[in-house]
Parts: C-alpha cells; structure tokens; sequence
C-alpha cells in the first residue's frame, strides 16, 4: 500500500509542517538528510521507497514547490523515517543516535568546485529567495481574499440542518463501530504548486467511497467535516484531517475515515475536484437569502481570488526554474557514487533495526 501527502506548505506565516508530530513517534527511527539543492536527498528517498514498497506500507511525502520531489518517506513495516531536514522545513534530532541520526550528504561533494562558482551561486540562490517572498505575498493576498467569503457567509449557515444532515449520513456510511482508537492525525492532501491547486488523488484511489462536497464559499464544507470527524472519532474510528493551507491551515477541506473507505473532499474554485460521481451539495446548507444579500460581494472574491491563485502558480513556477539553476552547481559538484553507498547503508540500517 501506497500514499501520498505534501509535506507541507507556504502560508502567509512563513512554511507549515505538521510533520514533526510524525517524527515524535519515538517507535520509528529517522534518518534526517542534511545538504543543499542536487545533492540527492529525494533521489535517495525515491530508492528506499521503490525497495520496501512491495514488503509494506510505504507513505511518501511530496515538496509543495517541486512535486516531483519527495520531502520524506515513512516505512510502516519497518518503522523507519527518511526526510529532507533542511530549509524550509528543518528537522532536527530531539533523542540523538536512539530515535534519529544525521546523515550529512554535504560530505559528498568537491567544495573547490562549489566556490569556483561562488558569485554564481550567491546570485542565483537570492533570487530565488525573492522569487518565494513575491509568492508568499501574493499567497497572503489569495489567503485575505478566501478569508473574507468565508467569514462573510460563516453567518448563513443552517447548523441545525448540517448537524442532523451529519447524523444521518454518519450512519449509512458508518455503521458499525470502529476498530481504532479514535486517533486524529493531521495530513496535507492539498498544495499550491507550479501546476496549480494539486491534490494527491492518488491517495483516493485506495478509498471505496469518495464524495466530493461542492462548496463555493468554503465554510459549510469545514462544518461538515468537523461533524464527520467528531461523529467518526465517537464511533472508534481513526482519522485524517486535511487542512487549507490557504487558510493557513485553520479551516479543513478534506476528511479520509482509512477504515470506512470513505474519504470526504472540497470541490472548491481552488481544488476543482469535480471527477467525483458521488457528490454533496453543500450550498443548501447556506440560509438562502442572506447568502443572496452576499451576491456582488461573493463574485468579486471569486474573479480576485482566480486572478491571484494564477499569479501564486505563476511565482511557484519561476522560484521552481531558478531552483533549477541552483541544483545544477550542485549535481555538477557531487560525487554520486559516493551518495549510491549512501543509499545502501540506509537501507541495510532500516533492515537491521527491523529485525532487532
């Protein structure tokens, strides 16, 4: 078995992780990669996942800023973590040698090479660090704008009729009682990437019963998803809430119930998940004259809030192709033989501890 999450992503308060609650499981070791841009961190994690994924649940975790990047990896069976531990997303060891360690692929490579090109290097790595504060700001903006609909229309919504809507539906999707703890874990499924709003639809493929809530305004769907998880939670069951990080990660826009098979997703103007056959319709949760008092307000938002997103993508993709620019110093200056043995000796570590 397979999954896929982002690891994190940019809000307007800087990079947001949930993933060291994942490391502070003291049951998994972490191997904690350290080194700049091409030096082959997510190389090494796509080998170690590609080996253990026909033994065991594997979880991969993708960089909101290159997709095709992996940012960590989790091994079930194994009970082994391998991550990026570098900026943005720092990681660091809290239990030294007994829960983590620090492999320094920065060993690796020929400094002579690296400062031949200093200026090369120095210039190219700040412009890449301007091109991600134009995009945090234009991030910022998209964040007010989605705030502003949801705060406007949080005042229309029918709680009583979402509330007993959540019942019922509990129920016939539920049934009988769970057999986990009631455990709920938080994951990204959702990031704004230099393709767009990108969902790891992946991950829902595994699920039998995906329906997708169409909700325009965003809050009747957070609602529902609250209802759900507290209904499911109740019931034993474990769950996945999926933050927005638009919201800065305050409002939820997706629920997976693993066990159930069920997975609850936001068809919104910026995820655009409308592939689903089953479907919920969300805005009869909404008190319909209030929401219509709200109506030249509400498009406004959503023409700003189009426009933006595109200028968001648009930032991600450029500070994605200087990044580029970076990794090619770096890869020209690695000794990738050298990074191969690396490889091998993670993978015979994670095998040895999961005998001992």
């Amino acid at each position: 078995m397979s999954e896929k999450y982002f690891l994190g992503a940019m809000t307007q308060n800087g990079f947001s992780t949930e993933f060291r609650k994942i490391m502070a499981d003291t049951d998994y070791y972490t191997f904690i990669l350290k080194g700049g841009a091409g030096t082959g961190k997510s190389s090494l994690m796509k080998k170690i996942a590609a080996e253990f994924e026909p033994l065991e649940h594997v979880t991969r975790y993708y960089c909101s800023s290159d997709p095709a990047s992996l940012d960590a990896v989790v091994l079930h069976g194994s009970k082994a973590i391998i991550c990026d531990g570098t900026a943005p997303h720092v990681m660091e060891c809290t239990y030294p040698g007994a829960c983590q360690k620090i492999v320094n692929l920065g060993q690796y490579w020929d400094e002579t090479k690296l400062k031949a090109h200093k200026n090369e290097i120095v210039d190219v790595t700040d412009k890449n660090q301007s091109m991600l504060a134009r995009s945090k700001r234009f991030s910022t903006a998209l964040s007010n704008v989605c705030f502003d609909t949801y705060n406007s229309v949080e005042g229309c919504l029918l709680k009583e009729k979402l509330s007993g809507f959540s019942e019922r539906f509990s129920k016939r999707i539920l049934g009988k009682k769970g057999s986990g703890n009631g455990k709920t874990d938080i994951r990204q499924l959702t990031a704004l990437t230099e393709y767009g709003c990108m969902t790891q639809t992946e991950t829902l493929d595994s699920y039998l019963d995906v329906y997708a809530m169409n909700d325009d305004y965003y809050a009747a769907a957070h609602a529902f998803i609250k209802l759900m998880s507290r209904q499911a939670v109740t019931r034993g069951y474990d769950v996945m809430i999926c933050p927005a990080v638009v919201f800065n990660n305050t409002v939820y826009e997706h629920l997976l119930i693993p066990e159930a098979g069920v997975a609850l997703v936001s068809n919104s103007p910026l995820t655009k998940l409308d592939n689903y056959e089953k479907t919920i319709n969300m805005t009869r949760f909404y008190e319909k004259e209030k929401l219509s008092n709200l109506k030249q307000r509400l498009r406004l938002n959503k023409i700003t809030a189009a426009d933006l997103s595109e200028e968001v993508y648009s930032t991600i993709k450029k500070a994605k192709k200087i990044h580029d620019d970076i990794e090619k110093y770096y890869v020209s200056a690695m000794d990738f033989k050298a990074l191969d043995k690396v490889c091998d000796q993670v993978s015979r570590e994670i095998h040895q501890r999961a005998m001992e």
